[in-house]
Parts: structure tokens; sequence; C-alpha cells
């Protein structure tokens, strides 16, 4: 369940310009004007503003105002104090946070594919490769590597497949592989990758 919904933070408050006289009394010098912001949230995290309001208080009668009531004569200050009142960072921090998670998965996906095609061209024994069904499938299985030497790779295919992109802790236990296996070159498995078969690697030793 995604909890989510609309939030307003106190901003600013300042008086209005000297000489300003309140409406309602006519005291000079005793408006203040508070601005506020809307902001949208994620499970209370503030994800971003969307809109600013205000009020205007006369500290000495104590008659208030929103911003769709006040009088004429105030809405040049009101305004002015509106639009020079900014969106605190903290507003945003929910955009902050995604941005920086994409850019850790970003970079986190770099050195996953780095350490991949490294494993691909100096297989061990012990690696796990996950492998797709071509055409349109949906199914994923994996080849365990028994051995490797030289340009040779003895791989093991596991008997299930599974509608999982990383079937691995489902699938990787040593009774679901074929006792059997198939040799495979370097050169072979690169070309399962570079065609989309072989989608993964995993060296579970490191």
């Amino acid at each position: 369940m995604i909890i989510y919904g609309f939030k307003g933070a106190h901003l600013r408050t300042a008086p209005l310009p000297a000489g300003s006289s309140c409406p309602a009394c006519a005291t000079p010098d005793a408006l203040k004007a508070s601005v506020y912001s809307r902001y949208a949230h994620v499970y209370w995290i503030p994800f971003f503003p969307f809109s600013k309001s205000a009020v205007a208080l006369c500290e000495h009668c104590q008659q208030g105002w929103e911003e769709k009531t006040l009088p004429a004569e105030l809405h040049p200050a009101v305004r002015t104090l509106k639009k020079s009142t900014r969106f605190p960072l903290w507003n945003w921090a929910g955009v902050g946070v995604l941005v920086l998670g994409l850019a850790g998965a970003s970079i986190a996906g770099r050195y996953h594919e780095r350490d991949r095609l490294a494993y691909l061209a100096a297989p061990h024994a012990g690696d796990i490769y996950t492998i797709h069904s071509m055409g349109d499938s949906t199914k994923y299985s994996l080849l365990k590597v028994m051995s490797a030497k030289g340009n040779t790779v003895e791989v093991a295919a596991n008997e299930y497949e599974i509608d999982d992109r990383s079937p691995i802790n489902e699938l990787n236990a040593p009774e679901k592989y074929s006792k059997e296996t198939e040799s495979l070159t370097v050169l072979d498995l690169q070309i399962m990758h570079n065609k989309g078969q072989l989608t993964d690697v995993d060296r579970l030793e490191e």
C-alpha cells in the first residue's frame, strides 16, 4: 500500500513594508504576512512543492485575511513577499532521493556489466549463467560452470525454468542440475550474451 498525499509547511513570516496600515483598525506598521508551501509526499517524505499561499495578520487587532480575501491595498506587498520566498530544498527531498537512487543504480549497473564481461572472458568453475529462452518466452534457467580449461568450458544445465529474470535464488541447488555436462567455448558464451540468451553471470565465491 502506497501512502501519499499533500501537506503544507510554513516558509516565512515577515512584516509588510513600513507605512502599511491595517485595513481593519488603521494601526500602522502592525501587519505581518506568512507564506506557506503545499507539497506532495510519499510515505511522508516531501516529494515536490507545487504551490504557495499567503495570509496576513494585524498584530494589534488580530484581524487576519487569507490570500483570497486580502483587501486590495495589501495585494502588492503580499504578492511581493510571496514571490521572493523560495521553496526550501527539503520540499524536494523525495526527488533528491529518487535522483540519487537512479544514479546509484546506473553506477552499480555499469560495474555489474563490467564484471559480467570480465567473467565471460575468463570463466571459473562455479560461475552461474542466467539463460533466457529465445523467442517470446518469459522463461529463465541456469547453466553452472563445472570446469574451465583454456578456451573450453564444461557446463551443467539446470533442469528447471521459471518466470523470473533472476532465477538463481530459486534454482541454484545441486540436485536441480543435470548430471551430464556440455562443452562450450568462451566464444560461444560471448555470442549467447550478444544475442540476449545469456543475460547474467554470477561468481558466487567472490
